[in-house]
C-alpha cells in the first residue's frame, strides 16, 4: 500500500502517560476517570495481559469465543469498553493507545488521532496507510483498530486504537469469533474482520515495552509533548472504586448486551434483555441468566 505523508492535525499541547497496570479492568476505568475528571489533553499508553474487548453495543455470545475454561483459545478475560465498534483482542504484544482531550467542536474526528500515531510508525520504518474505516494497515493486514466515545457533558473525547505489534495470532483469531455460532437475531453492533499481522514481522525493535519507547520518542517530534509519566491506575481509589462497581461485573460486560432473540437447536426462541431471559415458550427458562442456559445445554 502507497502511504501517504500528512502534518498531524493535532497541535495542541498534550502529556502522554504510560500506564503500569496490564489489567484490561483497571485500564478501561483509568480511561473512563480521565474522561471525567481530568481537564488536560492526554495520550495514555498500555499493555494488557490476555483479553477480548468488545465495543459497547455489542453481543459478546455472538463475538467471542465463550468454550469453558481449558478450551485453547479462552484463556482471557472478557472486557466491555466505551465506545462502540468492533472487537479486538489484547495480550502483551499488543499496545493500546488514548487519546483523551477536550474538544468543543468536530467531535468525531479519526484522522486526527490516527494520523500522528501512523506517521510516528512510519517514521520507525513501518510503511503503513490509513483504511476507509480508520484503521491502519501495514502490508494489506490490519495492525490497528480504533473507536471513539463521546461525552458532551464534559465535552471531553476518547479515541483509542490498538497496535498489534507481537501478538499471538494464532491465539487472536481463536477468539474474537465463536467456534459455534448461536442462532442471534439482534440491532447490536457486528465486528468487521480483517486479516491481521504483527508490525515486527516488518520491522525488529526488541519487545513489546522496546517498541513502546521509541514510538512515543517519534511521537514526541510532530505532538506538542508537555510531559511523560508513568501512572499505576491501581492506586487511585476512584478507578479502583470503578473497576468493582462496572468494569469487572457481569452487568456491564455481558448484561449490558442490547436485546436479542435466541432460538435454540430444540426451535425454542427466548427474548433475552440484560443478559436475562424476559420471554420463552419454556416457561421455566423466564427470570433465568443467558449465560446459564447455555451451560445446561
Amino acid at each position: 500500500m502507497t502511504l501517504l505523508f500528512s502534518l498531524p492535525k493535532l497541535v495542541t499541547q498534550i502529556q502522554i502517560i504510560y500506564s503500569d497496570s496490564q489489567d484490561i479492568f483497571e485500564n478501561l476505568a483509568y480511561e473512563e476517570h480521565l474522561v471525567l475528571n481530568s481537564t488536560e489533553d492526554i495520550l495514555l499508553f498500555y499493555i494488557n495481559t490476555d483479553a477480548v474487548v468488545i465495543g459497547k453495543h455489542q453481543n459478546p455470545w455472538k463475538e467471542v469465543e465463550l468454550s469453558p475454561q481449558g478450551e485453547p483459545y479462552n484463556q482471557h478475560k472478557v472486557a466491555r469498553r466505551l465506545s462502540g465498534g468492533g472487537t479486538v483482542f489484547h495480550d502483551l504484544g499488543n499496545v493500546n493507545f488514548s487519546f483523551i482531550r477536550n474538544k468543543e467542536v468536530d467531535f468525531v474526528n479519526f484522522r486526527e488521532h490516527i494520523e500522528p500515531v501512523s506517521d510516528a510508525l512510519a517514521a520507525l520504518g513501518i510503511p503503513n496507510s490509513i483504511s476507509p474505516r480508520n484503521d491502519i494497515f501495514v502490508n494489506e493486514h490490519k495492525i490497528s483498530g480504533n473507536a471513539e466515545h463521546v461525552n458532551s457533558k464534559t465535552k471531553r473525547i476518547l479515541h483509542h486504537g490498538t497496535l498489534l505489534y507481537d501478538s499471538n495470532i494464532i491465539k487472536l483469531n481463536g477468539s474474537i469469533r465463536p467456534k459455534k455460532q448461536l442462532n442471534i437475531k439482534t440491532h447490536a453492533v457486528d465486528s468487521v474482520r480483517s486479516p491481521v499481522m504483527n508490525m515486527r514481522e516488518v520491522t525488529e525493535m526488541g519487545d513489546t515495552p522496546a517498541f513502546l519507547s521509541q514510538l512515543i520518542e517519534k511521537l514526541q517530534i510532530s505532538l506538542e509533548v508537555t510531559k511523560v509519566e508513568q501512572i499505576n491506575p491501581n492506586t487511585l481509589v476512584e478507578v479502583q472504586e470503578l473497576v468493582k462497581s462496572k468494569y469487572s461485573t457481569w452487568q456491564w460486560n455481558f448484561g449490558h448486551t442490547p436485546q436479542f432473540t435466541y432460538t435454540n437447536e430444540n426451535n425454542i426462541a427466548m427474548k433475552v434483555r440484560g443478559g436475562y431471559v424476559i420471554e420463552s415458550t419454556e416457561t421455566n427458562q423466564i427470570g433465568k441468566r443467558f449465560d446459564g442456559i447455555l451451560n445446561d445445554q
